[in-house]
């Protein structure tokens, strides 16, 4: 038989495309006493039952297994799965469905395991519309087919919010009822929901309402709640107790934290400001935030952004506070492209236009033209600057720096941290389409950086109102490359 290509592609795998066996009604699945529960995940596949056929499918505990590894063995009269837990179950049963040509499968082995322990894609129900229950529950079952086994979920105003917060919840909101089967179909596929409730900016459509006039930091975009006001954290746990309700048990929520560009504007803010600077009034609402949270027994994420604008921000930020270093715009390692958002710019060094130009992939070329300003690296970044986040970028600055160099950065200061490339952010596009060639290079450095650097994983952000069609390649590119 022709055997399929594997995505992800394992780590061993030996099958043969000559010698094969016929699982057919002969065969059965044998589980040791319930190891993980999975076992009518396997009749399911075939068509078989649990006892007294002469063939066997064993499902076999190995807690000598990582925790999503898995040992497959597909012999002419047995069938044996070896995992520590139900996720490595489940990922052989993913491959074997990849693998199988019908009730025929090729002999061999296959032994697997990811490289990097969280593995997901962000699902911005809030912006999307199409993402409708149907089409939520079709990613799923895509990434779980391709061993993710997370989603970052953010849904604002798409949420059927309730009681004092009902005004809040849009006409196309999701109902409770759809969103239990969303909830229920990931957790049963092995995916981890990760709830994003926005604790500071992009609230617009929560602040576009009079009964939030008095938490609103300026009048004007009506984007941000004001950091100082007791009320906004009030406001904001009210929604997030909504969201947890519903979603229940969680390991980690997103209190996202981005973008707050109007810090100080309310006369409030700015005497804080003038006192502390933006960074501790940043802190200050953050940490209750993050309190709240962990008070739960859940680990809060924040966006880097704002902490990398303002790195005394490190200093205060409260302790259990885990960290999603985004960028979108780095292709390559190492890049002549450098997120210096402490200096505000996105950047190269101006001899990328003279004495070094040719030397760059179209792709990264592409992305200096489209997004990024020219200086002379060497010396238009500041002392300060260089100071902070100098000894990160990499032996061959100026023309180049170490791709996502603030990774390093936030793992010297004891942080949790996780990637986040898109597979549709920013405004380019290829032939109408997202601008897939840089994604896809965006999504693979980015994975292999945080491969090389141990960091905690991956998601893969997805912003812009899409055919939710185009995220099956956000799926399979972060599959493929940080596995």
């Amino acid at each position: 038989m022709r055997i399929a290509e594997i995505m992800p592609q394992p780590r061993q795998v030996a099958l043969s495309e000559e010698e094969t066996v016929l699982v057919d009604r002969s065969w059965f699945v044998a589980e040791q006493p319930d190891p993980t529960g999975v076992g009518a995940r396997f009749t399911d596949a075939f068509g078989i039952g649990t006892g007294g056929g002469s063939n066997r499918i064993a499902l076999v505990r190995d807690p000598s297994l990582a925790e999503e590894e898995y040992a497959l063995e597909i012999a002419p009269d047995q069938i044996t799965v070896r995992a520590a837990r139900r996720a490595g179950f489940l990922h052989a049963l993913a491959t074997i469905q990849q693998v199988r040509d019908g009730p025929v499968l090729p002999l061999g082995t296959v032994r697997d395991r990811p490289r990097l322990p969280l593995r997901g894609l962000q699902l911005m129900v809030e912006k999307i519309y199409q993402l409708d229950e149907e089409a939520i529950v079709s990613l799923i079952r895509s990434a779980a087919r391709y061993k993710l086994n997370a989603l970052l979920i953010e849904f604002g105003d798409r949420f059927p919010f309730e009681g004092e917060h009902r005004v809040v919840a849009s006409p196309s909101a999701l109902t409770r009822p759809q969103l239990r089967r969303i909830v229920n179909e990931a957790r049963d596929l092995g995916l981890e929901i990760i709830p994003l409730v926005q604790c500071m900016g992009h609230l617009e459509y929560l602040l576009q309402y009079d009964e939030y006039a008095d938490i609103r930091e300026e009048k004007q975009v009506r984007a941000q709640l004001c950091p100082s006001n007791p009320r906004s954290l009030e406001v904001w746990t009210g929604l997030a107790e909504q969201i947890l309700d519903l979603v229940g048990p969680c390991e980690r929520m997103h209190i996202g934290g981005d973008e707050t560009r109007q810090l100080g504007t309310c006369p409030r803010c700015a005497e804080r400001v003038a006192e502390a600077g933006k960074g501790r009034l940043y802190a200050d609402h953050v940490n209750r935030v993050c309190e709240w949270v962990a008070e739960r027994d859940i680990s809060p994420i924040v966006w880097d952004d704002i902490l990398c604008a303002h790195p005394e921000t490190m200093d205060h930020l409260h302790e259990a506070a885990q960290i999603m270093y985004w960028d979108y715009w780095t292709t390559q390692d190492p890049s002549p492209l450098l997120v210096a958002r402490f200096a505000g710019s996105v950047c190269y060094d101006e001899r990328w236009d003279g004495e070094w130009a040719g030397e760059l992939p179209e792709v990264t070329r592409r992305t200096l033209d489209r997004f990024a300003r020219p200086i002379r690296m060497d010396e238009d970044l500041t002392e300060e600057y260089l100071a902070i986040y100098g000894e990160y970028l990499g032996g061959q600055f100026p023309k180049y720096v170490r791709a996502f160099p603030y990774l390093e950065y936030y793992l010297a200061r004891g942080r949790t941290v996780y990637g986040a490339p898109t597979c549709s952010g920013n405004h380019s596009s290829w032939h109408t389409l997202p601008d897939i060639p840089r994604h896809g290079e965006n999504i693979k450095t980015f994975a292999d950086r945080c491969i090389e650097a141990d960091a905690a994983g991956l998601i893969t952000t997805a912003w812009y109102n899409r055919s939710p069609d185009l995220l099956h390649f956000g799926i399979a590119a972060t599959a493929q490359f940080t596995w």
